[in-house]
């Protein structure tokens, strides 16, 4: 009996050591990293254009109102310059959540496969 447990934790040993079983056993977490890797990649892109496209906009405003010498006009061309950014800021809302929900579902799946793979063992 504790001959067949020595032997199992030599193997257990043997196995842990190995290169390609510390590398098969990190996959997953080289996989989650990348993942989010990818995540901040994607994020950063997209909230880099909003900041470009926020200021470009706040500078064409602010160059429009100079030209305008009546109040009414003013208040429009606010009112449409602001209904903009709002439709700005709810599309990059939306592209960001829409980032975020594919990364969540691309980390499960991966955390999904580790669990089942352990349950196996």
């Amino acid at each position: 009996m504790y001959l067949k447990m020595i032997e199992d934790m030599q193997a257990n040993m043997k196995k842990a050591f190995d290169v390609k079983s510390y590398e098969a056993a990190m996959k997953p977490t080289a996989d989650l990293f990348e993942v989010n890797k990818a995540t901040v990649e994607t994020l950063t892109e997209q909230h880099t254009g909003l900041f470009k496209d926020l200021i470009e906009g706040a500078m064409e405003q602010a160059k429009a109102l100079t030209v305008e010498k009546d109040l009414a006009a003013i208040v429009e061309s606010q009112k449409a310059y602001l209904q903009s950014l709002q439709g700005q800021l709810i599309d990059a809302a939306k592209a960001s959540q829409e980032t975020l929900i594919k990364s969540r579902d691309e980390a499960s799946i991966i955390v999904k496969s580790v669990i089942e793979t352990a349950t196996k063992h």
